[in-house]
């Protein structure tokens, strides 16, 4: 925490500690902790400080020794027009310990003054909205540069930088990212690190600083709000020392203002009593954990906003904010009286698994990257650490053209594969990593000859890219991995882990899709719009082979191939 002189200086302590963050559309953050990243730590003048530093120093207003300031901004929601942010601030400032402020919206209306030592508040309402005083604050101080000290974040060629955060502890551990982003002056762009949800635009001088004139938070609902600089002056000598004459003092520690705490310091409230969580049944992975659920508190110990909210399973975020809504806490104590409340609840979760279209069937629960696994090991011979082997396979195209398809591969950095057409040929060469492309004869071939190469390469996602809670587990029939079959109401048998969208036949249309069996063999797969099926199982080196893989583009067959042998090399 900061020590009480700063507390009594004009800036509230509580958006300059916050906590961990999380970039997904907005940020999330565990409030109260430390921020952190996994990579190693690096020093306090290093690249990315050295710029957080300079955007301070560019767009602070309310330093100690700066030129004294009259300013005046306009808030709204730009995006649905939610009157209920609608809002004046208007600031008059001296020194550190002698400004005045005042406040209209619709929700809150403020005159604040402080005078040295004496400090006198007067509000109209007990709660004072968060998004209000992130804009009030990053009017004036936009850079939280003491909470960025820790940070150990890289900058990228477009001005960014970004920095790893790890919610939760012990088995219940997820990573997001926090984010930062520069303008080419060195001013701040943005601020994605919760509970600061900042966008800075329209820069103009102002002395020797750079202020901007637009700055937009968002406080959730699909709101955005947007803060414009109707007035930006030199405050003067000749302005009335009226301006800043306390009517009386009501105490600097009873102010209305928000502490970032963790939720260890928190109570609850022992009546009402909170009822139990409930959870519903789950088509999408993982089935248990935790979810951080940004809130903030009133003085009175109730819950007011939801920001945000985060975990593995996304699709189940918005139950548990449903749920806490009605959790009321201990009024929270800070230099003697009650004060706001930022900070983040890690709320535990457990779910059934049951896939769209389960029609009361029940299915193992093994989550997309389970049956990945799976697959691997049973049937995938370009698994890593696979054996060396020698594939040949004939297909026909849907004209009747035929052709062959041959492969060597000895690893996955070092293989051929060779598509032959009446005499043409497509061939693909990777050693060292280095993938190096063929093709001889005519070119209008070379999209079918492409997709047959295709065809042999499963598509599926790399680890890297893989978030579990974006795949959505369907129960379907084995006909429902061909796209030019209509819905069939048999019993499901396999299990189809997708992303994007269906026809009215469930048929992908977009995005990615994968079929599995109780085998845990790959029956099918749909990307880029091409569907490839496959079938005839037949063993090979302790694997379970496809013989028979059709290729179908949107819902048109393009091609059937037959591997003919298979052979150590």
């Amino acid at each position: 925490m900061h020590g009480y002189k700063e507390l009594a200086t004009f800036a509230h302590v509580t958006r300059r500690h916050f906590g961990l963050s999380f970039v997904f559309g907005f940020v999330l953050a565990l409030a109260g902790a430390q921020l952190a990243s996994s990579t190693a730590a690096r020093g306090p003048h290093d690249d990315f400080h050295d710029a957080v530093a300079r955007a301070a120093a560019l767009s602070t207003l309310a330093d100690p020794g700066a030129r004294p300031f009259h300013l005046k901004l306009t808030a709204k929601d730009t995006r649905i027009q939610n009157s209920e942010y609608n809002a004046e601030i208007e600031v008059w400032w001296a020194a550190p310990d002698k400004w005045r402020r005042a406040v209209k919206s619709t929700a809150f209306t403020q005159i604040a003054i402080q005078n040295g030592t004496r400090y006198y508040e007067s509000n109209s309402a007990d709660y004072l909205p968060y998004w209000l005083d992130e804009l009030i604050q990053s009017s004036i101080n936009p850079i939280p540069v003491a909470a960025l000290a820790s940070v150990s974040a890289d900058k990228d060629q477009r001005g960014c930088a970004s920095w790893e955060v790890v919610h939760g502890s012990g088995d219940e551990v997820f990573s997001s990212y926090a984010l930062m982003c520069f303008n080419a002056d060195g001013t701040a762009r943005q601020i994605f690190a919760a509970p600061i949800g900042l966008q800075l635009a329209a820069y103009q001088p102002f002395g020797d600083k750079l202020i901007a004139r637009q700055l937009s938070v968002s406080p959730g609902g699909g709101s955005e709000i947007t803060a414009t600089v109707t007035k930006l002056e030199s405050l003067g000598k000749q302005s009335s020392r009226s301006l800043f004459d306390a009517p009386r003092d009501t105490g600097l520690a009873s102010r209305v203002r928000f502490v970032s705490v963790p939720e260890s310091a928190l109570t609850p409230r022992d009546s009402p009593a909170r009822t139990a969580l409930t959870w519903p049944s789950s088509y999408t992975f993982p089935l248990d954990g935790v979810i951080a659920v940004g809130i903030q508190i009133d003085r009175d110990g109730n819950v007011r906003e939801f920001p945000s909210a985060i975990s593995k399973n996304q699709r189940i975020n918005a139950r548990v904010v449903e749920q806490v809504k009605g959790w009321k806490f201990k009024p929270y104590v800070a230099d003697g009286s009650p004060v706001e409340v930022v900070t983040t609840l890690l709320v535990p979760f457990q779910m059934k698994y049951e896939p769209l279209g389960a029609n009361g069937k029940e299915f193992p629960p093994i989550s997309f990257g389970g049956h990945i696994k799976q697959y691997r090991a049973l049937s995938d011979l370009r698994a890593e650490g696979g054996q060396p082997f020698h594939l040949r396979a004939s297909f026909t195209l849907s004209g009747g053209q035929t052709g062959t398809y041959e492969e060597s591969w000895q690893s996955r950095e070092d293989w051929t594969r060779h598509v032959e057409l009446a005499g043409i040929v497509l061939q693909e060469t990777r050693t060292s990593g280095n993938t190096v492309p063929k093709f001889y004869g005519d070119s209008r071939q070379r999209a079918d000859m492409q997709g047959v190469m295709s065809a042999m390469q499963d598509h599926l996602p790399e680890s890297r890219t893989f978030q579990e809670g974006d795949w959505g587990n369907s129960a379907v029939s084995e006909t429902n991995v061909y796209p030019n079959k209509t819905a069939d109401s048999t019993e499901p048998v396999l299990i189809r882990a997708a992303r994007g969208n269906v026809d009215a036949n469930n048929h992908p249309t977009s995005g990615q899709a994968y079929w599995f069996d109780s085998d845990g063999r790959l029956r099918a797969t749909f990307t880029e719009g091409a569907t490839v099926v496959y079938s005839n199982f037949a063993p090979w080196n302790l694997k379970q082979v496809p013989r028979r893989i059709e290729l179908f583009t949107r819902s048109a067959p393009t091609a059937v191939l037959t591997v003919d042998s298979i052979e150590a090399p």
